[in-house]
Order: structure tokens, then C-alpha cells, then sequence
């Protein structure tokens, strides 16, 4: 049994081996491939230590929840009120508007624990990317807190029963056992639409068996020898360092649920053989290793709010070298001040429960709320301004047979053939430039669309998005009526979720030809190096100007990819019209100034219009001549 007071250092050894992992993973997942399991290691040291404290405190008729969430609002509130409002600041300066309302929603969702649940049920198809949100990583704050608010009053519930209490640790296998159990369910067949990852009843595991051990040694102490104790742990860290290692173990559907296991459990063996065992001990217990262990939650905390602002401007994936190991340090240096002049003084106050509820939490819960609504309020007039910017996915309301397309073009057209666009969002981002072109040519269209949608008729072995699967069953059911149709979609993305994707869309190009249509292949735009719009906003605000030019590697390896399947397409049917409006996009992102992009691959409205003009400008006609008559 563990004595009152007892601090061990290698304990804070094994935090610093997991905030490294994980910083590491979101610099690069190269780096260390499985690095976000050091999420999961907090969670086994987590258990351990909430559960050693209570069931010590219960067992001596001593607790008090006043007491344990004191304790609890004093180590990790004030360090992470800090980071919100910090990170709501800067998203404020520097991030565009659009993108500066999920922000404050998930602050908001942060400080009433409920980010996990926020994070697993966002993700439009235009929100802005995971990895470049401040705030993202605290859903595994909301995780233990929700943990905090449950466990300890079952365990007392526990305690008050002689049965239970002499049962409890058949009481925590039950549990855990359960919990498994309902990994195994299909979400997303009973109704529920939410990403698992987030979900508390599959990560509660993982902090049960901190739990289990804490109450096993408790109960039966620790009998390992020396000798046992270091073969155990040199044992288990050689697992513990392969799980973070190996890839493709801990991948959906199992993962998290059963397979997490295969890192908690020696996690949890690791914290046992640590207790009495040399070797391992003294390697965590190393000055610096244990220092960096004590910044481990503060630097958590800050490693994310840098890197997701390094990527919001940057674009996601790896980081230039310079950039990321200067946000290493960045995130070093604002943990060691979080550490020295937030953590510790707040962890040392003698407040009582009331005092820290009210300081610690009431007060800055509602500054937090406010400052999210007045910064919102204060950017209304802008996001107003520029809502138009980007036309919502068309078709919202018609991709169903019971709905009428919406027409673009000269609607009072007697043009007598019925063309059709359809495609994915790079059909509705062209829907200025269809209607603009189509008044001048004299004809109208009808515009499909649907997010992430590309346009086939066969879907054997991909499962569309329900909104997708009625712009494609619309399709399937009237592209007969139609003379004329384009497809438009996003051709440079490798469309690697969809099996055997290039030939499906030579399936649907032969199919409409053998039924007669004049189909159009046309690629609207390209995925550019950068955010134009984000760009000009780091410009305006800190002179700095990141990119110079949206055609760099990213764009060349794209468009060579673009260029591949158009040869194909090519070879395969040499009479098929293929239109690049790409070309006429600057370097720059920008006409007269003003940035013709709204990401890194979609125009905007003035960004179609404007191409629209320069396509006409340019003598070009959309509908060949043959297909006129």
C-alpha cells in the first residue's frame, strides 16, 4: 500500500515520455507514427493517482468532495483558462472571420468540459481543417473532468456498501468489461453520428486501469522483488516505446476500445515496477526528464494553440524545419511561464472549495463566455460583409427527384438542349462563372452538387454521404433527360476512399456517351500551396508575408496528378471535351488586389466572376460549337 505523501519522480518521468510523444506525433507523425497514444498514457497515470488519493482518503473515513474537487479546480483550471483566453485572443487578431466563430464555440464548449462531445459532432465540409483548432486537444481535459465527476461518487457508493467494497475490484473488471463491450457498437447504425475517438465510455477504460492498479495495490501492496521489478519494467517500456512505434495496430474499428489495452496495461505494469525496481526508475527519474514531466501539462496545453496556429497559416502537414522547431521552443518557453507563475501559485493557494469554484472557475467561465461573444459581436459587421463571398453548396434543397435543380444562364433562354453541371463542391463554386457565361452564350443549365460528391453512377464499394447519395441517386435517375453534361469536379485530390475512383469515372463517361450525351470534363480550379485569403491577413496584421506564389510543390504535384487523368480520359476517348480553367488563376491568388480564392481550391463569388470575365475576355466559348445545334 502506497504511504500518504509518497512522491515519485519516475511518475513525472512517464508524463514527460508522454507529452514528448505527443508533441512529437503533431509536429510531424513521422517523428513517432503512433505519438498521440501519449494522450492515453496520461489517462493510465491519471487513473492511478486520482484513485490511489481517494480510495486512500475513503479508506480512512477522511473525504470529502469539497475537498477532492478543490484540489482538482486548483491544479488544472487556472493554466487552462489561461491558454483559452489567450488562444481566443490571437484567433481574434489573426484568424479570418469564419473560421473565428468554430473557435469560440469550442472555447466555449472547453470550459464547460464538453469539448470531446463539440469535437465529435463538428466538421462541415468547409470548417476549418482538425488540425488547425486551438483548441482540439483539450477534449481530453473534458474526458478527465467528466471522469472526475462520475468515478469519484461511484466509488464512494462503493464504500458505503460492505458487499461492493469487498468486491470492488471484480466491481472495476465488471465495468471495464462493459465499457469494451459497448466499443463494439455501430454508432452509426443505432443513430448515433459522432466520432468515437472523442467519446468519454471508450476512454474511461483506459483510465480504469489506473484505477484497477491503484486499488490492487492498496488492497494487496506490491510483493515484486528487486530483480522482478526490474525485469518488468525494462519488459514493459520495450512495449510501451513499440506501441508508440508500430503502425496500423491502433486504427479504427478497435481502436479506442480493445486495443488500447495493449498500451495501458503495460503503462500500468510500468507504474508497478517502478515502485521498487532500479533500472527503469533511475532513467525516469533523471533531473531533466522529471522537470520536463512537471511542465507536461502546461506544455500540452500550449503545444496545440501553436502548432494549430502555425498550420492555419501554413496549410496541414509537416512544417518547414525552421518553423517547427521554433514552435518548439515557442511552446517550451510558455510552458515553463504557465508553470512558475500559474500552475504552482494556484496549486499552493489555501483556498477553500468555495472560494476556488468562484475564482477559479465561476469568474473566468464568464469572462471566457464573454469574451468569446463580444470578439464575435465585434467581427459580425465583417463576416456580413464578406458572407457572400463563397455561394453556399448549391442545391440544398434539390437533390432529390421530388425538387426542381436550380437553373444558372439566361433562364428565359428557348435554347432547345438541357444541359446539366453536377459534381462535387467545385460545381457550386462555379456557379457565378456558369451563370455569367451562360447569359452570354444564351443558354441555361441545371446545377447538381454536394460536397465531397464526384459525379458517378456507379458507387459499388464507397459509401457517399447521405446528402451525396441523393445528389448521385438524382442522377442516376434523370441524366437521360438531359443533352449536355459537364462534369465538374475536384481532380487533383487522389480520391484515395474511393475504390478503384478512376475507373467508376470511366465507367460514367462511356455510359453517358452510349447514351448519347456530349460530355464535358471540366476542371474548375487546382489544390493551390496556400490560403490566399488567410495569407493577406498574416500580411495586414504582422507584415509577414509567408508565400509569394500559390503555384509551389504542393500545387505541382497536384496538378501533375490532374494531368494524368486528363491523358487518360484522353486516350480513352479521344472526341471528350476537357476544359482547365486553372491557367487563368495568378500567382498571386489575387485580381485588382482582391483575392479571387476562398481556400486553397475553391473560388469565390468574386473569384468566378472574375474568371468568367477573363474566360470571355479570352474568346473562349464553354459549349462547343458542334453541340450548339
Amino acid at each position: 500500500m502506497l504511504k500518504k505523501n509518497t512522491y515519485r519522480p519516475d511518475i513525472d518521468g512517464l508524463r514527460a515520455l508522454a507529452v514528448l510523444a505527443v508533441v512529437l506525433f503533431h509536429l510531424s507523425p513521422t517523428l513517432l507514427p503512433n505519438g498521440f497514444l501519449g494522450v492515453d498514457i496520461f489517462f493510465v497515470i491519471s487513473g492511478f493517482l486520482i484513485t490511489t488519493i481517494l480510495y486512500r482518503e475513503m479508506e480512512q473515513n477522511n473525504f470529502s468532495f469539497a475537498n477532492f474537487y478543490n484540489r482538482r479546480i486548483r491544479r488544472i483550471l487556472p493554466v487552462c483558462f489561461v491558454v483559452i483566453v489567450v488562444g481566443l485572443l490571437l484567433t481574434r487578431w489573426l484568424f479570418l472571420t469564419k473560421d473565428f466563430y468554430s473557435v469560440a464555440n469550442s472555447a466555449v464548449a472547453s470550459v464547460f468540459f464538453l469539448s470531446n462531445f463539440y469535437f465529435a459532432r463538428v466538421g462541415g465540409y468547409f470548417d476549418i481543417a482538425t488540425e488547425e483548432r486551438p483548441f482540439n486537444h483539450i477534449w481530453s481535459l473534458s474526458v478527465e473532468e467528466q471522469f472526475y465527476f462520475i468515478f469519484p461518487l461511484l466509488l464512494w457508493l462503493v464504500f458505503k456498501s460492505k458487499f461492493l467494497r469487498k468486491h470492488i475490484i471484480a466491481v472495476l473488471l465488471s465495468t471495464m468489461f462493459f465499457l469494451l463491450c459497448l466499443s463494439f457498437l455501430p454508432l452509426e447504425k443505432i443513430g448515433i453520428h459522432l466520432d468515437a475517438y472523442y467519446l468519454p465510455h471508450l476512454r474511461m477504460i483506459e483510465l480504469l486501469t489506473g484505477s484497477l492498479l491503484a486499488v490492487i495495490l492498496c488492497l494487496k501492496g506490491n510483493h515484486l522483488s528487486v530483480q522482478m521489478s526490474n525485469i518488468l519494467g525494462s519488459s514493459t517500456l520495450v512495449i510501451v516505446i513499440a506501441c508508440l512505434c508500430v503502425k496500423n495496430v491502433f486504427v479504427p474499428p478497435f481502436f479506442p476500445g480493445v486495443t488500447s489495452l495493449l498500451l495501458c496495461v503495460p503503462t500500468a505494469l510500468l507504474i508497478v515496477a517502478n515502485e521498487k525496481g532500479s533500472y527503469v526508475k533511475k532513467l525516469f527519474s533523471i533531473p531533466p526528464i522529471v522537470w520536463i514531466g512537471k511542465l507536461s501539462y502546461s506544455l500540452y496545453l500550449w503545444h496545440w494553440v501553436v502548432l494549430a496556429m502555425c498550420r492555419y497559416f501554413l496549410g496541414v502537414g509537416d512544417l518547414p524545419f525552421g518553423v517547427a522547431l521554433g514552435a518548439f521552443i515557442l511552446m517550451f518557453l510558455l510552458s515553463i511561464i504557465t508553470y512558475y507563475f500559474v500552475e504552482q501559485p494556484f496549486r499552493k493557494k489555501k483556498y477553500t472549495f468555495k472560494k476556488s469554484f468562484l475564482y477559479l472557475y465561476l469568474l473566468p467561465l464568464i469572462v471566457v463566455i464573454a469574451i468569446s461573444y463580444s470578439l464575435y459581436q465585434a467581427k459580425i459587421p465583417e463576416l456580413q460583409k464578406t458572407s457572400s463571398h463563397f455561394p453556399p453548396v448549391v442545391c440544398e434543397k434539390c437533390t432529390t427527384s421530388k425538387d426542381t435543380l436550380q437553373t444558372l444562364g439566361d433562364t428565359k433562354s428557348l435554347y432547345p438542349k438541357k444541359i446539366l453541371f453536377v459534381g462535387d463542391s467545385h460545381t457550386s463554386h462555379l456557379s457565378p462563372f456558369i451563370d455569367i457565361v451562360g447569359k452570354k452564350e444564351g443558354w441555361k443549365a441545371d446545377v447538381l452538387s454536394a460536397g465531397a460528391c464526384p459525379s458517378l453512377l456507379n458507387t459499388q464499394g464507397w459509401k457517399p454521404s447521405p446528402e451525396c447519395q441523393k445528389a448521385l441517386d438524382y442522377l442516376q435517375e434523370h441524366y437521360l433527360q438531359y443533352n449536355v453534361i459537364f462534369l465538374v469536379n475536384s481532380y487533383t485530390t487522389d480520391r484515395e476512399n474511393i475504390p478503384a475512383y478512376t475507373q467508376k469515372f470511366i465507367a460514367t463517361i462511356r455510359t453517358l456517351l452510349a447514351a448519347g450525351k456530349d460530355v464535358y470534363v471540366l476542371n474548375s480550379s487546382a489544390n493551390f500551396d496556400y490560403d490566399v485569403q488567410r495569407n493577406q491577413k498574416l500580411k495586414e496584421q504582422v507584415g509577414i508575408q509567408y508565400f509569394t506564389s500559390l503555384r509551389g510543390e504542393k500545387y505541382k504535384k497536384n496538378y501533375e496528378r490532374w494531368e494524368r487523368f486528363a491523358s487518360t480520359l484522353k486516350t480513352e476517348f479521344p472526341t471528350l471535351h476537357i476544359i482547365d480553367l486553372s491557367h487563368y488563376i495568378p500567382n498571386d491568388g489575387c485580381i485588382a488586389g482582391k483575392p479571387i480564392m476562398y481556400d486553397t481550391n475553391h473560388f469565390n463569388t468574386y473569384g468566378a466572376q472574375q474568371i468568367a470575365a477573363l474566360f470571355i475576355a479570352n474568346g473562349e466559348k464553354l459549349l462547343k460549337l458542334e453541340d450548339r445545334r
